[in-house]
């Protein structure tokens, strides 16, 4: 079951402490995330669903300004273009909730080709590859490797593969 404290930690380097400490905040993205049912949604479905959600709580709380505390110290402004990104940090609590079964791997593999989206990589990766064809581990990795800074992926993507 997603609880409020994994939206506090997977948001918390993008939104900063100040505002994901609030419980209020996180709880309901992780209602949000346990609404989800693999027989009603889609992975795009929730992911737009979070993006909304998302800027509905940070309107609330920061207002037209959307200027949030960073755990530096700074003030930064939110802007709505980084909501997929972070709505796609929420979706990887969710995958890497989900039972490891095929079914799992063939919508996280479809998710990840219509997206390019990173916590359906970094899932199918680390958790999917006994489903995986000769190679696709590896071409994962270069992906990964090639799009994304190495500050995101070097504590757990595997030096052989890259």
């Amino acid at each position: 079951m997603i609880e409020s404290w994994q939206v506090r930690d997977a948001l918390r380097p993008r939104l900063g402490t100040a505002l994901t400490d609030d419980p209020d905040f996180c709880e309901e993205l992780a209602r949000t995330l346990r609404a989800y049912a693999p027989y009603r949604d889609s992975f795009a479905d929730l992911a737009a669903r979070l993006e909304d959600r998302l800027f509905n709580l940070l309107y609330e709380r920061l207002g037209p300004g959307m200027a949030a505390k960073m755990d530096s110290g700074d003030w930064r402004r939110i802007r709505t273009a980084e909501l997929q990104d972070a709505a796609d940090d929420l979706l990887g609590v969710l995958f890497d909730d989900l039972k490891v079964y095929s079914v799992s791997y063939e919508a996280l593999h479809a998710y990840c080709m219509d997206t390019g989206s990173f916590s359906a990589l970094r899932v199918l990766y680390t958790r999917y590859d006994r489903f995986m064809e000769p190679g696709e581990k590896r071409i994962i990795a270069r992906i990964i490797r090639d799009n994304y800074p190495s500050s995101l992926w070097e504590k757990w993507l595997n030096p052989a593969d890259l």
